[in-house]
């Protein structure tokens, strides 16, 4: 008896733009967190607060840590262009590039979604857009 060969699934172009962007946004998120934690440890670049500051009081609870180190809270590491240039908010921006990865794979394949006549999926995908950037913003919990 002869097997008959398996059906090749069907793949849409909008999950190849989805997986494309992923694929060269997480390699190059990853290497940037590599690089940004390195260059953290290695204190290459300054710090708002030394690793030193950070183990001698990781007793205590955030907001008493953050009070007593004045540590960045929330967004204000990003209070100028200064703040790039230092470890500990090149850590963070790592993370924030990390975490922007799907919104950024969504905003690519709406279009997508809008030219193959799939216009529920495209209105879909920018709505996820826009609460995951409201909810990154942190406008609702203030």
């Amino acid at each position: 008896m002869k097997e008959e060969p398996s059906a090749k699934p069907l793949v849409h172009k909008e999950q190849l733009a989805y997986a494309g962007v992923l694929d060269k946004l997480s390699h190059f998120a990853m290497l940037f967190l590599a690089g940004s934690y390195a260059a953290y440890i290695f204190e290459l670049l300054p710090q708002k607060v030394s690793i030193a500051e950070i183990a001698a009081n990781w007793h205590l609870r955030a907001p008493l840590m953050q009070e007593k180190l004045d540590a960045p809270l929330g967004w204000s590491f990003m209070s100028g262009m200064e703040s790039f240039w230092r470890g500990d908010a090149l850590s963070y921006l790592a993370i924030i590039i990390i975490c922007m990865i799907p919104v950024i794979c969504l905003l690519v394949t709406a279009p997508v979604f809008f030219r193959e006549k799939r216009l529920v999926f495209g209105i879909i995908a920018l709505l996820q857009v826009l609460i995951l950037l409201v909810a990154a913003t942190g406008i609702l919990v203030r």
